[in-house]
């Protein structure tokens, strides 16, 4: 399977876990959305979502086209660009208010922040969630969390106001990316916030 097979083949993935666990409407949000490659399939699958991407698009990534001019022409060429949009913001301190998106969704972006523990950026996806939204993040997990397992990272994300957190390899779930999924620990960590405090 070649480079870009692999990614449909994440990409419809994704989707199907998002078929079976999100009922499809609502605001959508994309952390490090990039070229809009999550966006805009989320868009297109589900034509009652509002969806936004949100990056910092760097001058090192725009050489591989991620950027916000690109995202929003994937965007119209899959006639969703009315309810796709892009806007510039930060992982670390996102540009929403608390509970606005009933889901927020991220791949293969936490990786590659740098802060001392990753779990202030899971706290981020969690504050702009509303109770009872869904998270799905795709990336390398747990590195960079500051656990020994991922059973401590599951109990580190139920902290947070989380309910049925689960972990799976894409292996697991049925995506192979090749060596890179076994040397990196690719994975997805879902769950859904809490509908009450308590």
């Amino acid at each position: 399977m070649t480079g870009p097979a692999k990614l449909r083949a994440l990409e419809e993935n994704l989707l199907g876990l998002l078929r079976a666990n999100w009922d499809g409407k609502g605001k959508v949000l994309d952390i490090g959305t990039g070229s809009g490659r999550v966006a805009v399939p989320i868009a297109r699958e589900f034509p009652e979502a509002q969806v936004t991407g949100v990056d910092k698009w760097t001058k090192s990534w725009g050489a591989f086209g991620q950027t916000k001019a690109c995202a929003e022409k994937n965007a119209m060429i899959a006639k969703v660009g009315d309810r796709c949009t892009f806007q510039h913001g930060n992982a670390l301190n996102l540009p929403f208010k608390d509970g606005e998106f009933s889901l927020v969704v991220s791949a293969f972006t936490f990786h590659e922040i740098s802060v001392p523990d990753r779990t202030v950026l899971l706290e981020e996806a969690v504050r702009v969630l509303a109770p009872g939204g869904i998270f799905v993040i795709c990336d390398l997990l747990p590195r960079g969390y500051r656990v020994k397992s991922v059973p401590d990272l599951l109990k580190k994300v139920e902290q947070l106001g989380v309910d049925d957190v689960r972990h799976k390899p894409l292996k697991e779930a049925g995506v192979d990316l090749g060596v890179a999924s076994r040397i990196w620990g690719i994975s997805y960590l879902d769950g859904r916030k809490k509908t009450s405090q308590g």
